[in-house]
């Protein structure tokens, strides 16, 4: 695993340093040793991806069940390091938390986002207690982060790393359950934590970037599922053709 997660990434960071200009603040805040958790907002496919590249150390991640959806994805996706999680408020995410809490005691990291999604507090969602759950439940700090930047060719990527979190207040005495209070407390502990490190890295230019890229985006999915469902429409044209035939 460890040689193919090292060659992509010399590969990103060879593809990184020709298409884009990368500011990179607080590195030395990057413990060199112990487990601790990773947790930034989420503004493109490819943040993660600029987070581990820049980390020699091994990092292991929270991603979509999406991502594994075919043999080979799934195959590749462990081999860098990620975890899968479902994303619907229903599901039972037990294996994947127990296996991000396995990995923390192996001395690893692990990021995390705990908006669940791209620019999830800007769209109004609630922030995950996952991480506060599997913080609590390994019993390790946690290292807030911040990013921006639009991802298009050529433009500034700039992100921060924030100093490690005593989080210690929080941690289960022995035989003790978790506390859902303090679950909510850390977490938007943590995201009020990220939000100060975002707005302080954000100019008003890349903000005006990251917002067209966005809308490009939406505007892409919006044409893509209009196009999927008249695909659809044509196709229940066509059966009603043949039965009526």
């Amino acid at each position: 695993m460890g040689l193919i997660r090292e060659c992509v990434r010399l590969g990103f960071m060879a593809y990184f340093n020709l298409f884009y200009k990368i500011d990179e603040i607080g590195k030395e805040n990057l413990p060199k040793t112990g487990p601790y958790i990773l947790c930034s907002n989420h503004i493109h496919w490819m943040d993660p991806i600029v987070y581990v590249c820049e980390n020699r150390r091994m990092v292991y991640a929270i991603a979509k069940e999406e991502l594994f959806s075919t043999k080979f994805k799934a195959w590749l996706m462990r081999r860098l390091g990620l975890i899968p999680v479902k994303r619907e408020a229903t599901s039972n995410n037990n294996e994947s938390i127990n296996e991000a809490v396995k990995r923390l005691n192996e001395g690893n990291m692990l990021l995390i986002y705990p908006e669940g999604t791209r620019f999830g507090l800007k769209n109004g969602v609630k922030p995950k207690k996952g991480i506060a759950l599997i913080a609590m439940e390994a019993k390790v700090p946690i290292i807030p982060m911040a990013m921006v930047g639009s991802f298009k060719p050529f433009t500034r990527i700039k992100f921060i790393i924030d100093k490690p979190m005593d989080i210690s207040e929080y941690y289960p005495k022995e035989g003790e359950k978790i506390n859902l209070r303090n679950m909510v407390k850390l977490t938007n502990q943590v995201m009020d934590r990220i939000v100060e490190l975002r707005d302080s890295i954000n100019t008003e230019e890349i903000e005006n970037q990251m917002n067209e890229a966005e809308e490009s985006r939406i505007k892409k999915k919006q044409k893509k599922l209009a196009k999927k469902e008249n695909l659809k429409m044509i196709e229940e044209k066509k059966d009603d053709n043949i039965e009526g035939a």
